[in-house]
């Protein structure tokens, strides 16, 4: 309909059909694009036909526009076509997703940011959750905080995100927008400035939903009271340049800090230059991302190992007073709910809920870890960096001031110390000791019109002293699980055993494959002294103990009966009857223990090689006086090859003393003990 059309229906227009009539009026404004003259010139006749508020008009006809442009931008919205659902279950099924999806990101023209970018990536899905994550983006002006934010929604389809660049006080509550498992962009924090906007979107943010009562005129002129509901749940993307904020915004959100360093600055910069020399940036399809997301399960996710989590959690320096680490917890959670729902085509269900793995929690841990630290100890980089500078700075003036005799008391650090100290320009520096003395990294005080600055008597300068989860590996050891996982930021393979995480990669070195190599044969070796040791202990009967020796002159002696006895803290040792009398009388005593296959290179299990020659200890040295006999090893078991070491020193050996590691002891005949002895036997003159 064109303006005339649209002016002839209001200039018939009555009360009692004015509800029939605004649908048909607010749609011919719509679909014919009408100048903002040409609206108000129809409500201005509206109001002389019906006495309605022009006021009124505007707020209806705004909501009617709000709900048409989200539905207009939903149709836009391309079907996820087969190829695309296919690409987005192999990304699912890709342990390697989280590193994929930050490296996307870099393709784009991020440089670094890493843990931002995994971390801001993961927040927006969350909206697919009953909780969404809210972040705030910190960092000086122009160190790439929007560019972030804007490269990481690419990977997110329109209908997850509403941006903005401000709005009114009343417009969550007028506008009829469907915020639920939405994100509100906004680039600047100032967008917020009001009050009362602020209000509405904490209130939105923490109970899922605004309820706003207010008065209108009807039709008729009277005064009614309605309620508008606009629910959620929702989530807020921010930046702001400013290290601290609102305590009520601070503790609803996750604080992630830009890289403001002189170094990346530099790497920008390269990026830039090499990035023109190449041309335009390659093109990245997005199409597999989108419908990753959109494809996720709308399954409720089980943490299983939470308690462990909560019973795990480095809280002894935390002050008594905090409390917003009940918020911090339950978001940390929603971030591993998040990585188990994108990586559900490889996690268990029971009952219809997907169960989150601990390498869900890893992948949680590199990327939230020192964010969620921060967040908590209300702590940035910067503001460590700032604290580090104090010290530094006083120190030096108490030096100084002690060859005047000045008392150290008086000594004090200023905002000029500072910044000439860092390379800081002085309202980066004042930025920054606010969140220093919030986070009692150090002390402020007025002097006039300055500030006086001294640090504060052993406070924590470093970040690992605020950390706050505990480490994948502890986890592990606590759950008696193991698991694999794909580093998010380096892409490496890591391995969760029951003792210990080690990042599996390609050797760069033959030090490092031999290193790797050794530490596998000794984690066997000791395996196999332990089963061995069990055996012995729990035989009650003499046994019969079949000694292999590669003379000849030795072999009469090779089924001589041997008698056991306790020896030792645990051990066991043998001895054989005396030998008949003659030149040279010998007592003999044997010690077990499984050798490591390291320790003898040559062909054949048990033997060094066809002629027998001595075998070589580590280090590149010679076991004194031991041989390697040839037939099966000795011992009954696992185990593989044993080793005959003849020893000089008739000194008892223990079994199990070595193994225990208790002094003292050893596992076999080598000469103070340890896992790199083997079967051997110990002559001594009778």
């Amino acid at each position: 309909m064109t303006f005339q059309d649209l002016l002839k229906r209001v200039e018939g227009a009555k009360p009692e059909t004015l509800p029939a009539l605004l649908p048909e009026l607010f749609r011919g404004i719509y679909e014919g694009g009408l100048l903002d003259s040409e609206v108000e010139a129809l409500f201005l006749t509206l109001k002389k036909k019906t006495g309605v508020s022009v006021a009124a008009l505007r707020k209806d006809w705004a909501r009617y526009r709000a709900t048409r442009d989200a539905q207009a931008r939903e149709e836009e919205a391309p079907p996820i076509t087969p190829e695309a659902r296919e690409a987005a279950r192999e990304l699912s099924q890709d342990p390697a997703l989280l590193h994929r999806a930050i490296r996307t990101i870099g393709e784009l023209g991020v440089v670094g940011e890493e843990e931002n970018r995994g971390l801001l990536y993961l927040a927006l899905l969350s909206a697919r959750t009953e909780a969404p994550i809210s972040v705030l983006v910190k960092g000086r002006s122009s160190s790439g905080k929007s560019f972030l934010v804007k490269q990481t929604l690419a990977l997110i389809p329109p209908r997850g995100y509403y941006e903005l660049s401000s709005m009114s006080a009343k417009a969550l509550v007028y506008a009829d927008l469907d915020f639920r498992h939405r994100h509100l962009v906004l680039y600047e924090e100032d967008g917020l400035s009001s009050e009362e906007v602020l209000y509405l979107v904490r209130t939105l943010l923490s109970e899922g939903q605004i309820r706003y009562l207010t008065v209108e005129k009807t039709p008729q002129g009277r005064m009614a009271a309605r309620e508008i509901v606009r629910p959620g749940p929702t989530g807020l993307i921010t930046t702001l340049t400013k290290g601290l904020t609102k305590e009520d915004n601070e503790t609803r959100t996750f604080s992630l800090y830009m890289d403001d360093s002189k170094g990346h600055t530099l790497r920008v910069v390269q990026a830039l230059a090499e990035r023109e020399a190449r041309g335009a940036l390659p093109e990245v399809d997005p199409t597999p991302w989108h419908a990753l997301y959109e494809l996720l399960p709308q399954k409720e996710v089980v943490v299983p190992y939470a308690p462990a989590i909560a019973r795990l959690l480095e809280a002894q320096d935390l002050p008594e007073d905090l409390t917003r680490l009940r918020r911090d917890f339950g978001r940390f959670l929603t971030l591993v709910k998040v990585v188990a729902l994108l990586h559900h085509a490889r996690r268990e269900e029971r009952e219809g809920r997907l169960v989150a793995a601990l390498e869900d929690y890893a992948l949680a841990y590199h990327l939230a870890a020192r964010p969620m630290a921060r967040s908590v100890h209300t702590v940035s980089p910067q503001a460590l960096a700032l604290a580090v500078a104090v010290r530094e700075v006083h120190e030096a003036k108490v030096e100084e001031a002690a060859g005047k005799n000045i008392p150290e008391g008086s000594v004090a650090v200023y905002v000029k110390d500072l910044a000439r100290h860092l390379r800081w320009a002085k309202r980066t520096v004042q930025k920054w000791v606010d969140q220093a003395e919030a986070a009692g990294l150090v002390d402020v005080q007025r002097d006039g019109n300055r500030l006086a600055i001294r640090p504060v008597e052993g406070a924590p300068l470093e970040e690992a002293a605020f950390r706050l989860l505990p480490e994948p590996e502890r986890l592990a050891r606590e759950l008696g699980e193991g698991g694999s996982y794909v580093h998010p930021l380096t892409g490496e393979r890591c391995v969760l055993f029951l003792s210990q995480t080690a990042c599996a990669f390609p050797s760069k070195t033959e030090e490092n494959a031999l290193q790797y190599e050794e530490n596998q044969r000794a984690r066997h070796a000791h395996d196999r002294a332990r089963h061995l040791r069990n055996a012995l202990l729990e035989r009650k009967n003499p046994v019969r103990v079949r000694k292999w020796l590669p003379h000849r002159k030795d072999r009469k002696n090779a089924h001589a009966p041997w008698r056991r006895w306790p020896k030792g803290l645990g051990g066991a040792s043998f001895a054989s009857p005396p030998p008949a009398p003659g030149p040279r009388k010998t007592r003999w005593r044997w010690s077990c223990e499984p050798m490591a296959e390291a320790h003898h290179p040559g062909p054949g299990p048990g033997r060094q090689g066809a002629g027998h020659a001595p075998a070589q200890a580590p280090g590149g040295g010679r076991w004194p006086g031991a041989l390697l006999g040839p037939g099966p090893p000795l011992g009954g078991g696992p185990g593989g090859p044993r080793r005959l070491a003849r020893a000089e020193r008739p000194e008892p050996r223990g079994l199990a003393g070595g193994a225990a590691g208790l002094p003292g002891g050893g596992l076999a005949g080598s000469e103070g003990g340890g896992a790199s002895g083997a079967l051997g036997r110990k002559p001594a003159p009778a």
